[in-house]
């Protein structure tokens, strides 16, 4: 669970924002990414990758949330929230019907 609401993060995105630029920090969410890419792969290269290292586990769930703070950032640079969230019912629908779980 969040300590912090979305309003909470919302201001604290916001002043980044003002700090840093909108160019930098759309750079940011491309690099964190790029991270994130890179964190999944080392996943695979450990021996026993079915029960990985504490460590790895531990370089996904920093760089997920890396990524998870500046795409909500990107959305609200772009003001795209809303249109984000109907994309993600709209693919969750999609996903759901393919598992025919409705």
């Amino acid at each position: 669970m969040n300590r912090f609401v979305y309003e909470e993060r919302k201001k604290v995105y916001e002043h980044a924002i003002d700090k840093y630029g909108i160019k930098p920090q759309m750079l940011m969410v491309i690099e964190e990414m790029s991270e994130l890419s890179k964190a999944i792969c080392k996943f695979f290269r450990v021996p026993g990758y079915l029960e990985p290292d504490e460590g790895v586990i531990d370089a996904i769930a920093e760089e997920t949330a890396d990524v998870t703070i500046m795409l909500e950032q990107l959305r609200l640079i772009l003001g795209i929230n809303d249109n984000v969230c109907e994309h993600m019912d709209q693919k969750i629908e999609r996903l759901a019907e393919r598992l025919d779980l409705w």
